[in-house]
């Protein structure tokens, strides 16, 4: 006999309401995602680096991607001309080929800002600075020119980084544990540590206690290479603090890394620069190059909050008769 299938009015009505039940949830599970992914957006996930003017952001003028393009300030509209990737000391649109860079690497206030083909320019080299970008070469920091929107940007003094034309906004921060070579997490390290030395309201004091071990006042250069290359994974072992921590200059050079006298090497990120100055002073390479830059421990700049030395960046290898690099130490 066949069978006939059917269903009762009671179990009509529980298909519908299971009906009705999977729809709701698949209309919840879509509000869910789309909010998401406004709030994501909103808060630059979408690569977006925003401007302190409100409702602006970072732009590849024209989307153009050609080597030497002006990069301006933008309406924020989430389309490719406005992501970019945060790197260790770089800022690369979105292919990773062009950097942000100041044009020809130039040093004067109202240099044009440009992206330009990815390579070791030292006007290619972005730290954090408070709110803001700073370029270590020039010192000086990314700017509106004269507080403008849809203009190219310049680079200008870096004594305006709380105003809106100086303030840059991403919540980008390079990964140090993906960072492919032993050199690269150490120099990824040394910039979070200067992030954090310049963060508005950053506690130095805890900060200093950190880097040397909380020894009294200092020249902590040392204790900051040697903070940095533990906190990267590769601790001194010969140190004379705790084994890690070697607070004497000259010493270094006893912690098991490679020498290269300055005259016949191209320095890497994550090297120790070697300074005749007296008493033996050194910084790490963050990023390499020609015209490296470093960042350390500068006893010559008193910070007011320690009364111990500030940390500096830059891309001085020579301080004339004071003193120059004489050789760079690498990690392998």
């Amino acid at each position: 006999m066949q069978r006939v299938l059917f269903y009762s009015l009671d179990e009509r009505g529980l298909a519908s309401r299971l009906i009705f039940f999977v729809l709701a949830c698949l209309l919840c599970l879509t509000f869910i995602l789309t909010s998401h992914s406004v709030a994501s957006h909103a808060a630059g996930v979408d690569g977006s680096i925003k401007s302190g003017v409100s409702g602006y952001c970072l732009d590849d003028h024209s989307n153009s991607q050609t080597p030497y393009a002006p990069v301006d300030s933008w309406s924020c509209n989430g389309t490719a001309a406005q992501a970019w990737i945060v790197g260790v000391g770089t800022i690369q649109e979105r292919s990773g080929h062009s950097c942000l860079a100041v044009k020809n690497s130039a040093v004067l206030v109202d240099s044009p800002v440009v992206l330009a083909p990815c390579g070791q320019a030292a006007g290619q080299v972005w730290l954090r600075d408070r709110s803001g970008f700073m370029n270590p070469h020039s010192g000086l920091c990314l700017s509106l020119p004269n507080g403008q929107t849809g203009k190219q940007l310049v680079v200008a003094s870096c004594s305006y980084l709380m105003q809106p034309y100086e303030i840059w906004n991403t919540n980008q921060t390079p990964n140090c544990a993906l960072q492919p070579t032993e050199g690269e997490k150490i120099a990824c390290n040394a910039e979070k540590q200067w992030t954090r030395w310049q963060a508005v309201g950053s506690n130095h004091e805890s900060l200093l206690t950190a880097y040397t071990g909380g020894a009294p006042y200092e020249q902590w250069c040392a204790d900051f290479v040697s903070y940095i290359y533990k906190a990267a994974g590769y601790p001194f072992t010969n140190g004379n603090y705790n084994g890690w921590d070697e607070s004497i200059a000259p010493d270094i050079q006893y912690q098991g890394l490679m020498m290269h006298q300055a005259s016949s090497y191209i320095p890497k990120p994550g090297d120790v620069a070697y300074f005749d100055y007296q008493g033996g002073h050194v910084e790490i390479v963050v990023s390499g190059g020609k015209t490296p830059t470093f960042i350390y421990g500068d006893s010559a700049t008193i910070d007011p909050t320690t009364g111990n030395g500030d940390m500096e960046a830059n891309t001085i290898s020579s301080m004339g008769n004071e003193g120059h690099v004489v050789y760079y130490m690498s990690p392998t």
